[in-house]
């Protein structure tokens, strides 16, 4: 089943196109790679699917509904959360309390022991059960991205986009995060993530998409797309035949 419908999206900033034209489905329970150089459209793609950026053109259907133009706090109460390129916590309060934060204000509106047990939840999926009481300033660069991460899932999402959440990872805490990645695709939660880690891309989406100047220039499963023509030059320039 279907889980987002995007028709021709576009988003233009005055003279520049950013997202020119888009389209593709994705699957519930589907892992989706979005890949592309810097400057391709792809956070911008992410902007307009969570409500932060208004579309210019095209529209967009999450579970048979119509988002299209929606404000980011209603697309969210339709259970769509998401990480950021740049972290963002609340370094002054504990972990708790920052995962409490979106779980009180999702889809559910939970108060009281509810907001407490999902906030719970959320941190023992990500690996921090155990400091629910640390200052969130505190973390490391990883643990960080690791409770950016359960403030998403206190939302209880049905879609889930992770914009770069890999980048930045030594090799160890880079095979930690794909553990975990891995680990929320058995709960059946559906993943659109933009990353350039290639063995990430590889270990984690079975399918990938490719923008190129706000264009989509590939989709299909991930070795022929990373063995595709149009994506090899576009990420490293056209290769002179002799």
């Amino acid at each position: 089943m279907t889980m987002l419908h995007v028709t021709r999206a576009r988003k233009s900033f005055g003279g520049l196109v950013a997202v020119n034209d888009v389209s593709f489905d994705v699957a519930g329970g589907e892992i989706l790679g979005l890949l592309g150089p810097n400057g391709s459209g792809k956070t911008t793609l992410l902007n307009l699917i969570s409500g932060a950026l208004a579309p210019t053109a095209g529209r967009f259907v999450l579970n048979g509904q119509d988002m299209t133009g929606q404000r980011a706090d209603i697309i969210a109460r339709q259970g769509i959360a998401r990480t950021f390129q740049l972290v963002r916590i609340l370094p002054s309060l504990t972990l708790l309390e920052n995962v409490m934060v979106p779980a009180a204000f999702g889809p559910a509106r939970l108060w009281g022991e509810a907001v407490v047990s999902v906030a719970r939840e959320a941190l023992e999926q990500v690996g921090l059960s155990d400091r629910l009481s640390a200052t969130a300033g505190d973390l490391t660069y990883l643990d960080q991205k690791r409770l950016e991460l359960a403030r998403a899932l206190a939302a209880r999402p049905r879609l889930l986009l992770l914009d770069e959440w890999l980048a930045g990872l030594n090799p160890t805490e880079l095979r930690d995060g794909i553990a975990l990645i891995q680990s929320l695709s058995t709960t059946g939660i559906t993943i659109i993530m933009v990353e350039h880690i290639m063995e990430a891309v590889r270990a984690l989406c079975p399918r990938c998409l490719v923008m190129n100047s706000g264009t989509l220039i590939a989709d299909g499963p991930t070795q022929a797309v990373l063995s595709d023509r149009h994506v090899i030059a576009a990420y490293l320039g056209e290769v002179e035949h002799a």
